[in-house]
């Protein structure tokens, strides 16, 4: 089971969110806006590199949560996909 603080769900039902289908949603709220004990919590349900891993598909993540992530899980800035700038193809 998932214990995490209270104030990660102000807007959501804390009950509708399935700690296997809402990952992702759940890493970055816990990155941007959680605890320590929250961050600790998470590591231990998912696995470090599964943490790792859904951090770098997170579409936005604020500065601090990128660079704690990119330091803690030994991953290049590169590898992030909020990093890496989408390159839009005009017809020609």
């Amino acid at each position: 089971m998932l214990l995490l603080s209270e104030h990660l769900f102000w807007d959501v039902d804390r009950e509708t969110v399935d700690p296997v289908h809402h990952g992702a949603w759940l890493v970055r709220r816990v990155l941007e806006y959680g605890r320590w004990d929250d961050f600790l919590a998470l590591v231990a349900f998912y696995g470090k590199g599964e943490v790792g891993a859904m951090a770098t598909t997170l579409r936005s993540l604020d500065q601090r949560a990128l660079h704690f992530c990119s330091a803690y899980f030994g991953i290049p800035l590169s590898e992030f996909r909020c990093c890496t700038p989408i390159v839009s193809q005009l017809p020609s």
